[in-house]
């Protein structure tokens, strides 16, 4: 047993990058909320990018190290210290024997991902050790850290390189106001015109109500011309769905795989990242583009940031 874990936080899990490949037989993607911060804790350990890492929700765990390894936290700054020492955010610490890492709360941002230098020993499924909690599947048993009980970890089965610096000034910061850029969904058509204006137009709050499956959000409600139940059709992480009360629903990484709600806009990929540092109360507001600008974006997105060690 290499990592002792004295308290497991509200929600940690392990997390990798995800199921790709089997939304087709019903299996959601999951693996991390924000994917991009979970890239950039492997990166800034020299680590492959689908290396598994700890996610954090909303408050972080107590983990005490039996073994040395060397540790960097990304994503929402939830005040990490070590042995009361405060830690700065993406960038790595070596921990000794003993050595304890406390993680407090964070105000802005909702998750943030621990990696090691040493892969997590956890359950595969379907080729990811992400873990999917409501079908209790992959990482730990598929359940969320236990206060009490260890982790293990293992040397790498791939030559670790030298570390690298990153610049710190070209991560995006959290906040509690987000804009998000989106397309209109293949019902976009089925609100009424006035609620067409007022989705831009009109800023919404995450409901506490929210999790890695969806965000529920409040405020204006829209008005469907169409509220007769639709036959199920795909959907995807991004997708924003209405609900029949008139509120909007934005998927997460462990949603379904089909939905019967209109699908009345899709979040650009680009800002994938953003739903899942979504927290209870934030205010969201959404920015039309194109899905040809929506390609620029991710495409631009990928020349800057490229997290291949």
């Amino acid at each position: 047993m290499d990592i002792k874990v004295v308290s497991s936080g509200l929600q940690t899990t392990v997390q990798d990058m995800g199921r790709n490949g089997w939304r087709h037989m019903g299996v959601p993607t999951s693996g991390a909320a924000d994917k991009y911060s979970l890239q950039l804790a492997n990166f800034i350990s020299n680590k492959k990018p689908n290396s598994p890492t700890l996610e954090c929700t909303l408050t972080g765990p107590i983990l005490k190290f039996l073994k040395p390894l060397t540790i960097v936290v990304t994503g929402a700054d939830m005040t990490p210290k070590i042995n009361d020492i405060n830690l700065k955010m993406n960038t790595l610490y070596t921990v000794k024997v003993n050595d304890v890492l406390s993680m407090g709360n964070c105000s802005t941002g909702c998750r943030s991902y621990v990696a090691f230098s040493e892969d997590i020993v956890s359950d595969s499924f379907l080729g990811s050790k992400s873990t999917y909690l409501p079908a209790k599947l992959g990482g730990l048993a598929g359940l969320s850290l236990q206060s009490g009980s260890f982790l293990r970890t293992k040397p790498c089965d791939y030559d670790i390189q030298t570390s690298k610096n990153i610049e710190i000034d070209t991560i995006s910061s959290f906040s509690n106001e987000w804009e998000l850029r989106v397309i209109e969904g293949p019902e976009f058509n089925f609100i009424g015109s006035d609620s067409k204006k007022d989705i831009y137009g009109s800023s919404f709050i995450v409901s506490n109500d929210s999790s890695r499956m969806g965000s529920k959000l409040e405020g204006r409600r829209i008005e469907l011309l169409n509220d007769e139940h639709m036959i199920s059709a795909p959907v995807n992480i991004g997708t924003i769905q209405c609900s029949k009360n008139g509120m909007p629903i934005i998927l997460g990484c462990d949603a379904q795989t089909l939905g019967g709600y209109p699908r009345i806009l899709q979040i650009a990929e680009i800002d994938f990242p953003f739903i899942g540092q979504l927290r209870p109360y934030d205010k969201i507001s959404f920015k039309k583009i194109s899905i040809q600008e929506a390609q620029n974006e991710l495409k631009l997105q990928e020349l800057i940031y490229s997290f291949k060690n």
